[in-house]
This record gives structure tokens, C-alpha cells and sequence, in this order.
């Protein structure tokens, strides 16, 4: 996460890289604002999720998860689906299925394993969640025209295929 709230300004900018060879200034200023806005929208993505349904972000994703797989997906699928260790995932579903919103079932193909399946309850929260979620990125996104949009895809496709957001 990203934790710089006071952030300099253009010229400090510039006179630190006087000092310390930066060769980018304008680039460190665009990283720093786009860095800063990127804060700021994923902790109001995750106040929404907790006002809207009580769910983390990671809870949220693992819901999203399970409701497209109905068939079930296994903890190691959840995790690398999530972006986190299995052992982290074991915890959030731990949690998730105390709460009723998963539940664990073995795996007919491997007696060692379980699959998580959505519950009734995950699907109801899910399904409020949801369309606050909608609305939450709709007001968001309003502030972009089609252009715009467009050229925010095609930046951050840019950034992902030369694998600098990995």
C-alpha cells in the first residue's frame, strides 16, 4: 500500500533529482499522483465493501470467485485467483465458512482435498454487495469520458504486458 500523504511538490521534485541523478522528474511526479489516487480509490473500494455487506476485499473477491465456479474451486485456486498464499487463504475461508458464506466439500476427484462452494448466505451477501459495488465504481468512473477510459485501458494494458505491475 502505498502510505505517502504529504506529497512534495514539482520542485522539490526537480531539486532532489538535481541532487540524486534522478533522469525522470515529470515521470516520478506522474508515478507519485497516480500512486496517491491509487491509495485513496482502494481504501474507498474497501470502505464501500465494509459498509455494503461487512466484507473485505479479499472476502469480496473470494465470493466473486466462488459464483462464477459454482462447480468449486479449491483453496490453492482461491489463493493464486486472489493473489495471496494458500495458507492465507485458509484463514479468510476458515472465517468465511464460519460465517456460513462458503462451505467446504471433498473433492470427488482426490480424497485429500476440498472444494469451496458458494453458500445461500454468500450468494444473498454477494447480492447486496454487488450492485453497491456498481454504483460505487459507476460514480467513480463518471468523472472519465469514453476517450478517457479508453486511453486508461490502454495505459495500464501497456504496463501490464511489459510486466512492470507484477
Amino acid at each position: 500500500m502505498f502510505e505517502l500523504k504529504d506529497l512534495p511538490s514539482y520542485d522539490t521534485l526537480a531539486a532532489f533529482g538535481e541532487a540524486y541523478g534522478n533522469p525522470d522528474v515529470d515521470g516520478l511526479h506522474t508515478w507519485l499522483l497516480w500512486a496517491s489516487a491509487t491509495k485513496e480509490m482502494l481504501s474507498a473500494f474497501e470502505s464501500n465493501l465494509a459498509r455494503n455487506g461487512g466484507l473485505s476485499q479479499s472476502q469480496f473477491f473470494v465470493l466473486i470467485l466462488l459464483k462464477r465456479n459454482p462447480a468449486g474451486l479449491s483453496v490453492g485456486a482461491l489463493a493464486q485467483g486472489v493473489g495471496v498464499t494458500s495458507q492465507t487463504m485458509t484463514r479468510i475461508i476458515d472465517r468465511m465458512e464460519g460465517e456460513r458464506l462458503c462451505q467446504r466439500e471433498p473433492d470427488p476427484r482426490d480424497r485429500r482435498a476440498w472444494l469451496l462452494r458458494l453458500a445461500e448466505r454468500g450468494d444473498a451477501l454477494l447480492g447486496k454487495a454487488l450492485p453497491a459495488h456498481y454504483a460505487w465504481v459507476a460514480n467513480l468512473m463518471r468523472h472519465f469520458s469514453a476517450e478517457e477510459r479508453q486511453l486508461l485501458t490502454h495505459l495500464m494494458g501497456r504496463l501490464h504486458q511489459a510486466g512492470v505491475t507484477q
